[in-house]
């Protein structure tokens, strides 16, 4: 069969699926080193092997056929090895070599680079792999294992093998990711016009078409959420490579590493999975380069002379948390100031003021490095600083903890998706600015009283004391637009010098405050309201706007106007914020005179579709978990029978409702919290899952998301839902809340 005849779409559908084994291949190649032989990784390489040189016979490809097949056989010899020693010894005897572990992956190699050579020019070019070749048919022979070869038993067993692999694959298809993106898009224009029409039913007010809103609101969610699904990704298509670059680089350095890998299947957005693998390659180069000692070194130490990576992944909240770490000598705070001082990245009077977390994160500066010479894994100047770098691009962070002679762990907390995320909506000069949820760290509203009494000026520059931090304050109209007069009064500085007396103007309103946290900066950044937070569509900024670097993207609101996503870190930078901040660094806000700042306690639970929602403590007198049979109906309300009264229930689901199917009431387990809005009346919640109590200053409140909602607070991070439980139970029954007032 000439080349010529063969479809490309039978080469494309050839090569992803060669691809996609030889990650596998290469991993259980990296298990077969472990002291007690994996049998199953053994299957695995064989079968994969296999149909790899079956596809080759078809297109055909006899360079790789003969790489495939000459792998095969080497493994189908361990493979009856290794059975052979578990009848006789229980696997005690039998181990793969350093030799056979090093030749496989250079046979693994040799595959990749044909593969590549065929994607580009659809041949397998001329290099010549007759050595390669040499090399596996003799260590077949070495294993003496040709002798022991029962073929019946061999074939049943590659037979069983194969035919494992039969069933499964009809569940699945292969997409091409252009047509995935293509849906995305067409999913993110569906997201931005769900918006507008959610917009016109706020401002007509006709009950049919909220009606309709709310039913596309649900469809447009579970659409979103689907489509995401179909874009995940588990971690372990970058971890997999791992082990064998761990290895190679072990071998190369003279050390002993394990790996230790959980969380392999925790799923992310392809475009998230192509962010973060060259920053997480980064890392663990960097455990084995300055984290992991020699055998001798850790000996003296008293430490294994075997290093260990770990690597974790789990979910926490709507994020990603990555955990990269060893267990070698740590970071030195005392040595990490002397070599920024000698690369002149700080000065002797600033390191002797340096904290050790500080000085840790010194190692994020360009230019900082603890190598004296070039190596090929460091010494370059560039490194973690381009690995914080890309980190900040996807709205991630990174955070540094390690301790000396024990261990170094980064820890990197990245987001779900990058197209379609949660943000805040502010107003400034008349324009709308988006600030995404990653930055957020809290909303301060100050009365006009408040931010005379407690906004002070030191060095030019205007502070506001958050819980003892003084937080300098950025307005967003000035940095925008500098010519413009600022709608927000901020002080202004009378001297260079500190001054206790405020300088800032009476002023009608009050100034709202978004305390954002993004790398190494906290700021309060002035705006003159905040509108709403929403899911929002990142669209990229045309060639025109791609210079103005304090924007990240825009987005299109629900009226049709475009709105800019608002890049923290650079507009921090724009703000001349790091020359800020070192001026206040040696100024405490402990003499600053400050209103005791008002905290509540929040009941924190999860209400339909996974929303968080919480309500005062101060009304929520009690917690039940009740069987869903003792909820009865007494004429159109719903009760249950306490020790002491018949209670009113009221189901969050029928204030807040959802397309998913209702679960079986027969069985569930109801929780329940009994809240008293008012004197005298005493109503239960039906919840999703109550989460925690916590005590936060809510100073700032979003405006309603929907019906029966406050307002919107940023807790712990999270935008919460704050219910209003008077209107909640009007909603339901208005009958109850005349009674208790007559009462």
């Amino acid at each position: 069969m000439e080349l010529t005849e063969i479809d490309n779409d039978d080469i494309e559908a050839f090569l992803v699926e060669s691809n996609e084994s030889l990650s596998q291949i290469e991993s259980d190649i990296i298990e077969l080193e472990k002291a007690s032989v994996n049998r199953e990784a053994l299957d695995r390489i064989y079968r994969s092997l296999h149909t790899l040189k079956g596809n080759c016979g078809f297109l055909p490809f006899p360079k790789l056929e003969s790489l495939a097949h000459a792998g095969e056989s080497l493994i189908s010899c361990l493979r009856d090895s290794a059975k052979q020693s578990l009848e006789n010894n229980g696997d005690r005897n039998f181990t793969v070599t350093p030799q056979i572990i090093s030749t496989l992956l250079q046979t693994v190699d040799s595959i990749r680079q044909l593969l590549s050579q065929i994607k580009t020019t659809k041949y397998e070019g001329d290099d010549d792999y007759s050595t390669l070749l040499r090399a596996l048919t003799k260590l077949q022979e070495n294993q003496q294992v040709i002798a022991l070869l029962s073929s019946s038993p061999a074939l049943q067993s590659s037979e069983l093998g194969e035919i494992a692999i039969t069933e499964s694959e009809s569940a699945y298809i292969r997409i091409n990711v252009s047509l995935l993106d293509q849906v995305m898009n067409l999913v993110g224009e569906l997201v931005l016009t769900r918006n507008q029409v959610m917009g016109l039913s706020q401002k007509y007010q006709d009950s049919n078409l909220s009606a309709t809103c709310q039913r596309l609101n649900l469809i447009t969610t579970q659409v979103q959420e689907a489509v995401m699904k179909t874009r995940l990704q588990p971690i372990s298509t970058i971890w997999q490579k791992f082990p064998r670059v761990i290895r190679d680089l072990a071998i190369a350095h003279g050390k002993q590493v394990t790996v230790e890998i959980q969380g392999a299947d925790t799923e992310v957005d392809k475009s998230i999975i192509e962010a973060i693998k060259d920053p997480l390659t980064h890392l663990v180069r960097n455990c084995i380069d300055h984290g992991i000692e020699s055998p001798i070194e850790r000996s003296a130490a008293g430490k294994s002379p075997t290093g260990r990576i770990f690597l974790k992944a789990c979910y926490e909240n709507s994020k990603v948390n990555i955990e990269i770490g060893d267990d070698g000598r740590g970071l030195s705070p005392a040595q990490l100031k002397m070599r920024a001082q000698q690369l002149g990245l700080v000065t002797p009077a600033q390191a002797e003021t340096m904290s050790d977390a500080e000085a840790i994160n010194l190692i994020f500066l360009p230019g900082f490095s603890t190598s004296e010479q070039v190596t090929n894994l460091s010494g370059r100047g560039v490194g973690m600083d381009i690995v914080k770098s890309n980190i900040d691009k996807i709205n991630g962070s990174i955070e540094i903890e390690s301790q000396p002679g024990k261990g170094t762990k980064f820890q990197l907390k990245i987001p779900l998706t990058l197209t379609i995320i949660p943000a805040l909506i502010v107003n400034s000069h008349g324009d709308r600015y988006a600030i995404t949820q990653a930055s957020l760290q809290e909303l301060v509203r100050l009365e006009p009283e408040q931010a005379l009494n407690q906004i002070e000026t030191f060095y030019d520059v205007p502070v506001y004391p958050l819980r003892g931090n003084l937080i300098p304050l950025v307005n967003l109209n000035q940095v925008l637009h500098p010519s413009n007069p600022p709608h927000s009064q901020l002080p202004t500085p009378n001297s260079p010098l500190p001054t206790q007396h405020s300088a800032l103007s009476t002023q009608h309103s009050a100034l709202v405050l978004v305390v954002i946290q993004a790398d190494n900066y906290q700021f309060g950044l002035v705006v003159d309201a905040v509108e709403d937070i929403q899911d929002i569509v990142v669209k990229p900024l045309g060639k025109q706007l791609q210079a103005l670097s304090v924007f990240m993207g825009a987005t299109i609101m629900g009226d049709g106007a475009v709105a800019l996503i608002i890049d923290a870190v650079n507009l921090a930078k724009q703000a001349g914020l790091h020359e800020k901040q070192q001026l206040l660094s040696g100024i405490s806000g402990a003499n600053i005179p400050t209103e005791p700042e008002e905290r509540q306690l929040i009941l924190l639970f999860q209400g339909t579709q996974g929303a968080l929602m919480g309500i005062p403590v101060a009304i929520a007198f009690r917690l039940e978990e009740i069987p869903c049979t003792a909820v009865e109906k007494v004429g159109n309300q719903d009760v249950v029978r306490t020790a002491d009264r018949i209670l009113p229930v009221i189901d969050l689901q029928r204030i807040f409702p959802t397309e998913q199917p209702t679960p079986n009431r027969e069985t569930e387990t109801l929780q329940l919290v009994i809240v008293s809005p008012k004197a005298g009346l005493s109503v239960g919640l039906v919840v999703e899952r109550i989460l925690d109590i916590v005590e936060e200053p809510v100073t700032i409140k979003g405006i309603p998301s929907r019906p029966g909602v406050l307002f919107c607070a940023v807790i712990q991070g999270q935008i919460t839902e704050i219910l209003d439980i008077e209107t909640v139970i009007n909603m339901v029954n208005p009958y109850l809340l005349q009674v208790s007032d007559r009462g």
